[in-house]
């Protein structure tokens, strides 16, 4: 093995890079144990940290390696601009050479046997080390990702040896989280309780002389208005997904029945949910957003489209006299407005849906769980299921151009053949269909759907599928990580937000928001003045914001579904059955 380790073995191994929230595939040129050179058409700036996670087809769960880019070269007589890019990685711990030692050592064998002549004996050699190598690397993925996987988990050939988390920056939080199988996932704050009490009346008054002040601001002169209410840079629209919903707010409605509350909030008008602070504007000064609600149901939006496009626009009208210099549309106040199209030409501020950002945090969420289960992407099938709406369609546009296979499932046929003929020329095999029975052949499903109900359930599942619900309402069975211990459900679409608070409960941790509200929260700070993203979102705008996020602090929140957090556990569980023939 001296040779591979003092000469660099040159190899060409597929790799996906993530430089500055862009995404592309590449090649490597050459490896050895202290750097590696790669060729893509996404240039990192020389000096940048990165991580590097090798992919093994056995045996080896999670071996994330960091270095620093050395030299960026374009290179020439290629179709795109292609760049060079040489790594020079820190020094490996002793079970990471090892491996390496190992696994270049099978690699330099391989190179050999195919200059060798053509022989049974070559044949068999290269089957042995195809099929049968423990450690042979299937690829590698490259970030300059600023902050590292929240997760510790075991690398080495048993899956039994000391956690390469040496090169993982930890938190107190992050080490506090105990190695169990269920994990409950922290709440902003508790559902009012159902026994009556005079504070709850009081309390109730104060909603109410609050509802009648919001409702008096839309008509009132804005600097007139403002005096009557906190001013605001930016507001977050939205709504009720269910009836369940509204006592978040006004806890006496646990007390009134169900038709009662849906009638109430037929003609209710829009209303200040909370305020929200912590946010921070580019120059340094803080500064105050509010979430609004446009109190219509998903159910009642649905079956009265007019009337919610009328509530969203009351409500805009609010977030105007407020302040507020851009809004973000939230869950079904985007589909219903036609992914905000509906109110072009009618608003005052800047407008934007959180799609581009809720379809890169779903696709960063998948090159997380893939670093994590040792799914290798250029080997992979994804299916995306409402492939063809906004958020479906941008992480169609951006994984065509990562893995090998794409299958979009919609029920809107001229969209999907669209949408397939559009990504005809990207790396992956791109298929259309409509039924959901296909969503079993896939390695990675996303549920991006406009449609309110379940539709994902454990028998769509195989074995060690990564499941990502990107849905606003929920498309995913809450059953599955019950039901299916061999697969890992993630919700998206969460963020941590670091000192920002919301003061609502949205069922999350603190410090943690919604990424479409984040997406409105980063516009906001950085400065974006007018609309963002309306229509479907774009892969340009996913990796703008992205990259804005990193830099504002904002990071993906731990993973967790219906059960609670994902622990360390589950991910190596199924690492490993990814790994076993």
């Amino acid at each position: 093995m001296e040779s591979a380790i003092s000469n660099r073995l040159g190899v060409s191994l597929p790799i996906v890079v993530d430089f500055q929230g862009t995404l592309a595939r590449g090649v490597t040129q050459d490896l050895c144990l202290d750097s590696l050179s790669l060729l893509t058409d996404c240039a990192s700036p020389v000096d940048t940290s990165v991580s590097v996670l090798f992919y093994f087809s056995r045996n080896v769960a999670y071996m994330p390696l960091t270095g620093r880019v050395a030299a960026v070269t374009e290179e020439s007589g290629n179709p795109t601009t292609q760049f060079r890019i040489d790594i020079h990685l820190l020094p490996l711990g002793d079970i990471e050479r090892q491996i390496l030692e190992s696994t270049f050592e099978e690699l330099e064998i391989y190179l050999h046997s195919l200059g060798a002549p053509d022989s049974d004996e070559r044949a068999a050699e290269r089957a042995r080390l195809v099929t049968s190598n423990p450690r042979s690397i299937l690829s590698l993925f490259i970030t300059d990702n600023p902050y590292h996987l929240p997760y510790r988990l075991s690398v080495g050939p048993d899956n039994r040896s000391r956690s390469s988390a040496q090169h993982i920056d930890s938190t107190p939080v992050q080490q506090a989280i105990q190695n169990t199988d269920s994990v409950p996932a922290p709440q902003a704050s508790k559902m009012p309780p159902r026994h009556f009490s005079w504070s709850m009346a009081w309390q109730g008054f104060g909603l109410l002389t609050q509802v009648l002040r919001d409702l008096s601001i839309r008509f009132l002169p804005g600097s007139l208005a403002r005096l009557f209410i906190t001013p605001i840079t930016f507001a977050f629209i939205g709504h009720p997904r269910i009836l369940d919903d509204v006592p978040r707010k006004f806890p006496f409605a646990h007390f009134l029945p169900a038709h009662i509350v849906e009638r109430w909030f037929r003609h209710q008008w829009p209303f200040v949910a909370s305020y929200i602070t912590g946010l921070t504007l580019a120059n340094g000064s803080p500064t105050t957003g509010a979430m609004l609600i446009s109190p219509l149901t998903t159910e009642q939006m649905i079956r009265n489209p007019r009337l919610a496009r009328q509530r969203v626009l009351q409500t805009i009208r609010l977030a105007e006299k407020m302040g507020a210099k851009i809004a973000g549309l939230g869950a079904f106040t985007s589909i219903v407005t036609r992914d905000g199209r509906d109110l072009e030409g009618k608003v005052h501020l800047g407008l934007t849906t959180g799609n581009p950002h809720s379809a890169a945090i779903a696709v960063q969420n998948i090159l997380q769980a893939a670093a994590l289960t040792n799914l290798s992407l250029p080997h992979a099938t994804v299916a995306i299921v409402g492939g063809a709406g906004s958020v479906g369609s941008a992480c169609a546009k951006m994984l065509a151009r990562l893995v090998a296979s794409l299958l979009i499932i919609d029920i809107k046929k001229d969209a999907l053949q669209n949408l397939v003929a559009q990504l005809a020329n990207q790396p992956a095999v791109v298929e259309g269909a409509t039924s959901l029975s296909r969503v079993r052949e896939a390695d990675i499903v996303i549920a991006a759907t406009n449609n309110p109900h379940i539709l994902l359930t454990a028998d769509h599942l195989k074995p060690g599928a990564i499941v990502i619900d990107a849905a606003q309402p929920k498309n995913v069975s809450e059953e599955i990580p019950r039901q299916r211990p061999d697969v890992v459900v993630i919700e998206s679409a969460v963020v941590q937000t670091p000192d920002v608070d919301v003061h609502f409960d949205l069922d999350l941790a603190p410090g943690e928001a919604l990424g479409c509200l984040s997406e409105t929260m980063i516009l906001t700070a950085i400065g974006w003045t007018g609309h963002y993203s309306l229509g479907k979102a774009d892969p340009s705008h996913a990796a703008h914001i992205i990259a804005a996020g990193r830099a504002l602090g904002f990071r993906l929140a731990r993973f967790r579904n219906s059960g609670g957090y994902v622990t360390d556990e589950h991910l190596l569980r199924i690492a490993q059955a990814r790994t076993i023939e």
